[in-house]
Order: structure tokens, then sequence, then C-alpha cells
């Protein structure tokens, strides 16, 4: 392990030994979550949305960036997508909810103060009253946005990778297939008490998928010599065979492979050349997250029992893995207990997370305030 690297409640943001995964406390301590928050989820690219959702014009998003609150909107002339952190400059207030569409500006539900969709200041009740202040300066936070394939990422840290370096291998991937025909299939949420961590590692592991899974483990053919796992600097993903009696008509069963891995830090996308599925884990509290859940394919009424057999066994794996996930948590609370373990190549990817996990930890320790950067775009 590295030396003289940054401790947190006991944590080091040393990176693990080879084999070696980071200490328990790294998933319980409500000190270590609040630095992710600063360290890791304001500085990397995060998915917020999927286009459709923002087709028309004013068509707006909330998201969650870690806890920052943020808006997507899609400007009314241009048809730009613009992100913008969803508070208000005067007090700070949640300036809008859940997703819609705006008219020609945001107003404050607090005291009325009016933004254009580009995030402009048009307009502050009593404004001989704020004369002590320049106004001009009060815009919204703008914050970057980009698209790939229909998924919207939005991005914190003005001095991040471009997206398109984030997320690496995906978007070939998603260009490759047939993803612009497809449709919303179904959708799901879930809450867990449990560190946001052990929900994308657990999606990243292997070895449990032939003792947990039942449908899993039919549906995939899941061989370390066949199937191949690549690390990339902000993610990693394994292709794997799928059962020919999985594969819809007209599908060459040779070509039927799926993508499974994750987009650091929180998205755990699934494509087959048949569908996609992602999973975005949102940290809620240092023990608590959401999932939320989505699966596009043709929408085709020819194919509605497979994809009712794909809805179904997506449930069934995720009852599965919140159960594994939420025994973890709680034995992890265990006094005493050392770092654990992980298997060289069915849990490659779990070692590769920590370690993305750990040097963004320790260079979130020497980076000024991302929200200091930002404003000084905001003026």
């Amino acid at each position: 392990m590295q030396d003289h690297a940054p401790v947190i409640d006991g944590v080091s943001f040393a990176a693990p030994d080879p084999g070696h995964n980071l200490p328990p406390r790294a998933f319980t301590s409500p000190a270590v979550f609040e630095h992710e928050q600063r360290a890791i989820f304001a500085n990397s690219w995060v998915h917020v949305a999927d286009t459709w959702e923002l087709a028309a014009p004013g068509g707006y998003v909330t998201a969650l960036i870690g806890r920052t609150p943020v808006v997507i909107i899609r400007e009314r002339i241009t048809g730009e997508l613009r992100g913008l952190l969803n508070a208000c400059r005067h007090r700070g207030a949640q300036l809008l909810d859940g997703k819609g569409t705006c008219d020609k500006q945001i107003q404050c539900p607090y005291h009325a103060w009016s933004y254009g969709l580009d995030g402009r200041l048009l307009g502050a009740p009593h404004r001989d009253e704020l004369a002590h202040c320049n106004l001009a300066e009060m815009n919204l936070v703008p914050v970057r946005v980009g698209t790939v394939g229909p998924l919207v990422f939005a991005c914190l840290d003005p001095e991040a990778p471009e997206l398109a370096d984030w997320v690496g291998e995906l978007a070939g991937s998603l260009a490759g297939s047939r993803i612009g025909e497809w449709t919303l299939a179904w959708e799901n949420s879930y809450e867990l008490a449990a560190n946001w961590k052990l929900f994308v590692e657990n999606a990243n592991d292997g070895y449990h998928v032939p003792f947990v899974h039942d449908l899993l483990t039919d549906a995939i053919v899941l061989d370390p010599a066949t199937s191949p796992t690549t690390l990339e600097p902000h993610g990693a993903y394994t292709w794997a065979q799928v059962n020919p009696n999985y594969v819809p008509p007209g599908t060459d069963p040779a070509s039927a492979r799926v993508r499974f891995g994750c987009i650091f830090p929180n998205f755990i996308p699934v494509l087959s050349p048949d569908d996609l599925t992602y999973f975005r884990v949102e940290p809620i509290a240092h023990d608590r997250m959401r999932i939320v859940a989505r699966s596009y394919d043709d929408g085709l009424a020819e194919n509605a029992p497979l994809r009712e057999f794909r809805r179904i066994a997506a449930e069934r794996t995720m009852e599965q893995d919140l159960a594994v996930v939420l025994r973890t948590q709680r034995g992890l609370h265990a006094i005493g207990l050392p770092p654990g373990v992980h298997t060289s190549r069915l849990e490659a990817r779990i070692g590769h997370f920590e370690r993305m996990w750990a040097d963004a930890m320790a260079s979130g320790c020497d980076t000024p305030v991302t929200i200091r950067r930002l404003l000084r775009r905001g003026t």
C-alpha cells in the first residue's frame, strides 16, 4: 500500500494491495461518505436522465449528483441541453421538482426570483433593496452536460475529462447497437439500508452469480476463460455469451453477447443485441441508497413474452442481490473485522473499482472545492 496516503475516520485512501478489499469502515463511516460527495461525485460524470425525457422544448428533469440537486433542461429556441444547479442564488431553495416542461422561465417558489432556461437571472422582486449586490453575477450555476446514445450525463467539475473519455468503449457499443429503435420497456426503483458502493461492487462481482442467482445463471454463460474483462480509466466491463435458449428469433446465437460492467462511480449498463438495461445507484447516506432501473427494447408485440421474462428475471435477480448486499452491510459493522479479499478474475472489476475509489478520494483531499470553480463560471 502507498505510504503517507490521506486518512479519514481511520480509512486510508491508499489503493488496496492486489487481491485485497477496502476496510469495512469505508462502507460504514459517515465521514467517509461526506468526503465522497466532494472527492468523487463532485468530480465525476454521473448519469442523470435519458434523452426521451427531454425531447420537448423546455422539457426538464431534476436529478442528483451525489446529494447535489441539478436540473437538466432543453432550451426552447436552440434545442440545446443545459445543466444547472437546482438551487436559487438568493437563499438556495430548490427550484424545480421531478420532471416536466418550463415555459419561458424558472421561478423560485420561495421569493419568486426568476431565471431564463439558460440560467440567466431575469427578475427579483424589490430589486431596490438588493442594491448592495451585483445581480448580474447572480445567474444559476452551470453544470456540464453531455449525451452517450440516449443516456444523459452531467458533471459538476469543469476540469474533469471529457464525457467521451469518461465512458470509454460504452459509446462505441451503444453506437453499434439498434438502441435508436428501442423504447422504454419497464422501470423500477428501490431503496436499501446499505452503502452505495456495495451494490456497485455486487454488480461487478462474477463470483457470486452461481451461488445467489438462478435465472441469471441459466441465461448467461459466465466463464472467465471465454468472458474477457476490460479495465478502463473510469470503468470496467465484461462480455459474456447468452444462452442460445434466450436468443430472440432472427438473432445469430453466435453474436448474442451481453456487456455488463460499471461507469465510475455509480452507473451500471447491461447491453445485449436486443436490449439495454441499466442501474443508477444514488447515495442517500452512508447507510442508504436508491437504485433506479430501466430497460429498453424494440417494443414489438411479438417479443412481449421475452420482454416479460426479462422483467421478471431482472426483478428476481434484484431481489436476490439486495438480500446479499444487505447482509454484507450488516456484517461490515463487526468490530475487529479486517479487510476482505477478492478473486483475481471473477472479481477483477471490484478491485479496479476500489482502486479508482481510493485514487479519487486521495486526490479529493488536495483539490480545491469544486463549487468555487462552478461559481466563477456562473457569474
